[in-house]
């Protein structure tokens, strides 16, 4: 499966927000996910635009169009994003978020995605946790 800054952080955020309290502002990171930082502000700026997230705080001015900031404390993905993430890879949305997240971790140690895999694995120790 191909995929792009978009999708990347797309299925950080989904993977994240199995946990019973995700903590967003920590996990979902540039450099977390091995984005440079301009690629992930346009990356989450399409992603709510598109209504797959919502909840980044942007800070904007100069003369790009690229977020001189964006704040991921609040993000939250939406039904339609969840749906999209679900549908695409086959998940059960009646799954526990435990199962969903040991199912994206043998995907993605699969397809060879480190970084997102570091971030499944990660969610799973914490989710182990509590």
């Amino acid at each position: 499966m191909e995929r792009d800054a978009k999708q990347t952080v797309l299925l950080a955020i989904y993977t994240e927000y199995q946990k019973d309290i995700p903590d967003m502002e920590n996990a979902i990171k540039a450099a977390n996910l091995g984005l440079e930082k301009n690629v992930f502000k346009v990356a989450l700026d399409k992603l709510e635009n598109e209504g797959l997230i919502n909840g980044v705080e942007f800070r904007r001015g100069g003369n790009t169009a690229i977020p001189l900031t964006a704040l991921t404390t609040y993000i939250k993905i939406t039904p339609i994003g969840i749906r999209y993430v679900e549908d695409k890879l086959n998940i059960d949305g009646a799954s526990t978020g435990e199962q969903k997240v040991k199912g994206l971790l043998s995907r993605f140690t699969e397809w060879g995605w480190e970084q997102l895999k570091d971030v499944a694995a990660r969610t799973l120790a914490e989710m182990a946790k509590n």
